[in-house]
């Protein structure tokens, strides 16, 4: 299966729409997870709640650039935003915990 080169292209953008146009969609979708997975692990040294609710919220501003891009689908912003807002709430209730 051959691809078409990227033609036309005047700014950054464009070629990101090309990655994402050859990969069927997935290319900046998996790109926010490995980002996900990367602040994940590299948080992993504060708590697991923090560590989850720090590197959900990043990937959440992340994901909302790319969304504003266009680089992203709605669902795939919208579902950051949940990841975040459940991330939060998590780290909230272990804080509970602890007092």
């Amino acid at each position: 299966m051959s691809y078409a080169y990227p033609t036309g292209v005047v700014k950054l953008v464009d070629i990101a729409l090309w990655c994402n146009t050859v990969t069927a969609g997935m290319f900046w979708p998996l790109i926010l997870l490995g980002l996900f997975v990367i602040l994940f692990f590299s948080f992993k040294g504060f708590q697991t709640e923090r560590a989850f609710a720090t590197s959900a919220f990043v990937t959440m501003i992340i994901g909302i650039m790319f969304g504003i891009m266009g680089l992203v689908s709605s669902y795939v912003v919208i579902f950051t935003m949940i990841v975040a807002a459940g991330a939060v709430i998590a780290l909230r209730n272990s804080n509970n915990r602890e007092h």
